[in-house]
């Protein structure tokens, strides 16, 4: 029980949560706050937010979520922000976290903190994978550059390794494309030499799906995973910075070749 402004006791919010990410949430960097409602009559949920130390830059999102009785849930996807490194990646591990709900009945409303009691092991894998990526950053990126059409119609283009820092040899060992473009390295997948400022990698890209469906409706068609050995260490997947001229190069790409309409 809780008390409202007047002293007088409220009954509980009767609902449960769990956090949950599913494979299409990884691409959009969301997960779903899982609720179940222990009640005898459906709850209304118009805010959300996903609350932890460990991640940073969310915030709440408006919602109109009908969550009812029985063995039903019902998810709510939600941003949760970016890693806090506060140490080695590896290392790290997220503190608990809340879901912050406003839930209405009638014409008021309240607020209700659930505690995701099954998410540490969700969480730290996030925010080990986004402080992995910023020690990364730290010493090499990867962008999408020289792209011209070769006479087969596909695109020849490079992954330039560019060092932000440090001295240690970087190393490309896996290359993906996105759900529109297929990416394929052209011979050894080299990297960046000990101390070596920049480093080309060639690559050929194609197009991998042509049904307007695809074309119309992909949400980031240039995200190109990457992963990067720094040193000794093991690969991590980060993503190739793709500028917006070679974005307009591979929009008309794709177009001429699956003979859409520009």
């Amino acid at each position: 029980m809780t008390a409202d402004r007047t002293g007088v006791a409220e009954p509980a919010i009767p609902l449960g949560a769990e956090l949950v990410q599913h494979r299409t949430d990884q691409v959009t960097r969301t997960v779903k706050i899982q609720l179940s409602n222990r009640g005898a009559t459906p709850v209304r949920v118009v805010r959300a937010e996903l609350r932890s130390p460990s991640f940073t830059g969310a915030g709440p999102i408006d919602t109109d979520t009908l969550v009812l009785t029985g063995d039903v849930r019902t998810d709510i996807r939600i941003g949760y922000g970016r890693g806090v490194c506060t140490g080695p990646a590896r290392s790290l591990t997220a503190e608990p976290a809340t879901a912050v709900l406003t839930v209405r009945d009638g014409d008021r409303t309240r607020e209700v903190a659930l505690p995701l009691p099954y998410a540490g092991e969700l969480l730290t894998s996030l925010l080990r994978a986004d402080c992995e990526q910023t020690e990364v950053a730290r010493v090499a990126t990867a962008t999408l550059t020289g792209l011209a059409e070769r006479p087969d119609g596909a695109l020849d283009a490079v992954v330039r390794l560019t060092r932000t820092g440090g001295t240690e040899p970087v190393r490309m060992t896996e290359l993906r494309g996105s759900i529109l473009y297929t990416l394929t390295p052209v011979g050894e997948r080299a990297g960046l030499a000990a101390g070596q400022a920049t480093a080309d990698i060639a690559v050929t890209i194609d197009s991998n799906r042509c049904d307007p469906h695809a074309v119309g409706e992909v949400k980031k068609p240039y995200e190109f995973p990457v992963w990067l050995a720094v040193g000794d260490a093991p690969a991590v997947h980060t993503l190739i910075e793709v500028p917006a001229a070679a974005q307009e190069i591979l929009l008309g790409f794709v177009h001429r070749r699956c003979g859409l309409p520009g």
